[in-house]
Protein backbone atom coordinates (compact mmCIF):
# COMPACT_ATOMS: atom_id res chain seq x y z
CA UNK A 1 0.00 0.00 0.00
CA UNK A 2 2.56 2.17 0.76
CA UNK A 3 4.63 1.91 -2.51
CA UNK A 4 1.31 2.36 -4.23
CA UNK A 5 0.88 5.64 -2.34
CA UNK A 6 4.31 6.77 -3.84
CA UNK A 7 4.39 5.65 -7.22
CA UNK A 8 0.90 7.59 -7.10
CA UNK A 9 2.73 10.39 -5.44
CA UNK A 10 5.47 10.88 -7.98
CA UNK A 11 2.81 10.53 -10.74
CA UNK A 12 1.21 13.50 -9.38
CA UNK A 13 4.37 15.48 -8.80
CA UNK A 14 5.46 14.66 -12.53
CA UNK A 15 2.49 15.64 -14.11
CA UNK A 16 2.59 19.10 -12.13
CA UNK A 17 6.12 19.64 -13.57
CA UNK A 18 5.48 19.10 -16.91
CA UNK A 19 2.15 21.10 -17.29
CA UNK A 20 4.33 24.34 -15.85
CA UNK A 21 5.44 26.17 -18.72
CA UNK A 22 9.22 26.62 -18.82
CA UNK A 23 9.38 30.51 -18.35
CA UNK A 24 6.65 29.95 -14.90
CA UNK A 25 10.27 30.72 -12.88
CA UNK A 26 8.67 32.22 -9.87
CA UNK A 27 8.64 29.50 -6.52
CA UNK A 28 6.30 29.25 -3.83
CA UNK A 29 8.23 28.93 -0.15
CA UNK A 30 4.74 28.94 1.52
CA UNK A 31 6.59 31.24 4.05
CA UNK A 32 5.12 35.17 4.80
CA UNK A 33 6.57 37.81 2.16
CA UNK A 34 6.21 40.84 4.19
CA UNK A 35 4.01 42.66 2.41
CA UNK A 36 1.21 42.93 4.57
CA UNK A 37 3.03 45.44 6.37
CA UNK A 38 3.15 47.46 2.59
CA UNK A 39 -0.34 46.79 1.62
CA UNK A 40 -3.77 45.32 2.34
CA UNK A 41 -4.32 41.64 2.26
CA UNK A 42 -7.74 41.23 4.06
CA UNK A 43 -9.68 41.38 0.89
CA UNK A 44 -9.60 41.96 -2.97
CA UNK A 45 -8.51 44.07 -5.43
CA UNK A 46 -10.63 45.22 -8.89
CA UNK A 47 -8.63 46.82 -11.47
CA UNK A 48 -9.38 47.87 -15.33
CA UNK A 49 -7.16 45.98 -17.32
CA UNK A 50 -5.73 48.48 -19.44
CA UNK A 51 -6.36 51.94 -21.51
CA UNK A 52 -9.66 51.15 -23.35
CA UNK A 53 -10.45 47.56 -22.34
CA UNK A 54 -14.03 46.51 -20.74
CA UNK A 55 -12.72 44.48 -18.69
CA UNK A 56 -12.07 44.03 -15.16
CA UNK A 57 -9.34 42.48 -13.34
CA UNK A 58 -10.61 40.89 -9.74
CA UNK A 59 -7.11 39.74 -7.92
CA UNK A 60 -6.04 38.66 -4.46
CA UNK A 61 -2.63 38.55 -2.33
CA UNK A 62 -1.82 36.19 0.53
CA UNK A 63 0.59 36.34 3.27
CA UNK A 64 2.39 33.55 1.94
CA UNK A 65 3.09 33.99 -1.63
CA UNK A 66 -0.07 32.66 -3.30
CA UNK A 67 -1.67 35.25 -5.89
CA UNK A 68 -5.03 34.27 -7.65
CA UNK A 69 -6.45 36.66 -10.31
CA UNK A 70 -9.84 36.44 -13.12
CA UNK A 71 -10.51 39.01 -16.01
CA UNK A 72 -14.59 39.29 -16.24
CA UNK A 73 -16.43 41.54 -18.05
CA UNK A 74 -19.13 42.34 -15.09
CA UNK A 75 -18.07 41.90 -11.51
CA UNK A 76 -20.62 39.23 -10.18
CA UNK A 77 -21.61 38.65 -6.75
CA UNK A 78 -20.84 34.86 -7.32
CA UNK A 79 -17.07 35.91 -9.00
CA UNK A 80 -16.23 38.06 -6.01
CA UNK A 81 -17.02 35.07 -3.17
CA UNK A 82 -14.25 33.20 -4.96
CA UNK A 83 -11.69 35.29 -3.48
CA UNK A 84 -13.17 34.93 -0.16
CA UNK A 85 -13.76 31.32 0.33
CA UNK A 86 -13.90 28.05 -1.37
CA UNK A 87 -16.99 28.84 -3.56
CA UNK A 88 -17.91 25.63 -5.59
CA UNK A 89 -19.73 28.21 -7.93
CA UNK A 90 -18.89 27.56 -11.40
CA UNK A 91 -17.75 31.06 -11.73
CA UNK A 92 -14.53 30.20 -10.00
CA UNK A 93 -13.40 28.16 -12.88
CA UNK A 94 -12.64 31.45 -14.50
CA UNK A 95 -10.09 32.11 -11.43
CA UNK A 96 -6.53 31.29 -12.02
CA UNK A 97 -3.81 30.73 -8.95
CA UNK A 98 -0.42 31.74 -9.02
CA UNK A 99 2.53 33.21 -6.96
CA UNK A 100 4.28 36.86 -6.52
CA UNK A 101 7.92 37.75 -5.32
CA UNK A 102 7.96 41.39 -3.49
CA UNK A 103 10.81 43.57 -4.86
CA UNK A 104 11.02 46.40 -3.41
CA UNK A 105 8.21 48.80 -4.38
CA UNK A 106 7.02 45.82 -7.14
CA UNK A 107 4.63 43.04 -7.04
CA UNK A 108 5.66 40.86 -9.55
CA UNK A 109 3.42 37.69 -10.23
CA UNK A 110 3.19 34.72 -12.43
CA UNK A 111 0.48 32.49 -13.30
CA UNK A 112 -0.34 29.68 -15.66
CA UNK A 113 -3.24 29.61 -18.09
CA UNK A 114 -3.72 25.33 -18.30
CA UNK A 115 -4.63 25.93 -22.06
CA UNK A 116 -2.27 24.04 -24.46
CA UNK A 117 0.89 23.38 -22.97
CA UNK A 118 0.31 26.21 -20.53
CA UNK A 119 0.94 30.03 -20.59
CA UNK A 120 2.61 31.74 -18.12
CA UNK A 121 0.49 35.51 -17.66
CA UNK A 122 2.82 37.96 -15.92
CA UNK A 123 1.49 40.92 -14.20
CA UNK A 124 3.61 43.53 -12.00
CA UNK A 125 2.18 45.69 -9.77
CA UNK A 126 3.34 48.98 -8.23
CA UNK A 127 3.31 50.14 -4.73
CA UNK A 128 2.28 53.60 -4.32
CA UNK A 129 3.42 55.79 -1.31
CA UNK A 130 -0.17 55.83 -0.38
CA UNK A 131 -0.17 52.20 0.33
CA UNK A 132 -2.48 51.35 -2.59
CA UNK A 133 -1.74 49.29 -6.16
CA UNK A 134 -1.47 50.05 -9.36
CA UNK A 135 -1.24 47.58 -12.78
CA UNK A 136 1.94 48.25 -13.81
CA UNK A 137 2.11 45.61 -17.05
CA UNK A 138 0.39 42.63 -17.88
CA UNK A 139 2.30 40.58 -20.48
CA UNK A 140 2.77 37.05 -22.08
CA UNK A 141 5.78 35.62 -23.88
CA UNK A 142 4.20 34.15 -27.07
CA UNK A 143 7.62 31.92 -27.68
CA UNK A 144 6.81 29.51 -24.59
CA UNK A 145 3.32 28.77 -25.68
CA UNK A 146 2.24 26.13 -28.65
CA UNK A 147 -1.08 28.56 -28.88
CA UNK A 148 -1.01 30.34 -31.73
CA UNK A 149 -3.66 32.97 -30.47
CA UNK A 150 -1.26 33.63 -27.78
CA UNK A 151 0.50 35.80 -29.55
CA UNK A 152 -2.34 38.18 -30.04
CA UNK A 153 -2.44 38.59 -26.21
CA UNK A 154 -2.38 42.58 -25.52
CA UNK A 155 0.36 42.38 -23.68
CA UNK A 156 1.98 45.88 -22.22
CA UNK A 157 4.56 45.69 -20.57
CA UNK A 158 4.22 49.45 -19.35
CA UNK A 159 0.60 50.57 -18.47
CA UNK A 160 0.24 54.03 -20.30
CA UNK A 161 -2.67 54.43 -18.03
CA UNK A 162 -1.80 53.57 -14.86
CA UNK A 163 -4.45 53.59 -12.30
CA UNK A 164 -4.90 52.73 -8.69
CA UNK A 165 -6.52 49.42 -8.29
CA UNK A 166 -9.61 49.64 -5.77
CA UNK A 167 -9.45 47.62 -2.70
CA UNK A 168 -12.78 45.95 -0.93
CA UNK A 169 -12.35 44.19 2.32
CA UNK A 170 -13.21 40.65 3.06
CA UNK A 171 -16.45 41.92 5.06
CA UNK A 172 -17.92 42.57 1.88
CA UNK A 173 -16.47 39.28 -0.07
CA UNK A 174 -18.60 37.44 3.19
CA UNK A 175 -21.88 40.01 3.19
CA UNK A 176 -22.41 38.75 -0.50
CA UNK A 177 -22.79 35.49 0.10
Amino acid sequence: MKNSLLIFSCFLWGISCAVRPKNFTYTYRGEKTGLGQRINLDGYYVSARGCDSTFYTVFRFYPDGLFAIATASELSPALIRCFGNESKDKACKYLLKGVYLLEGDWIKTQVVWPVGNGCTQFRNYRILPSGRIANSSDYVEAEYSNLAYIKNYPSFYENPCEQEAQFYPLLIINERK
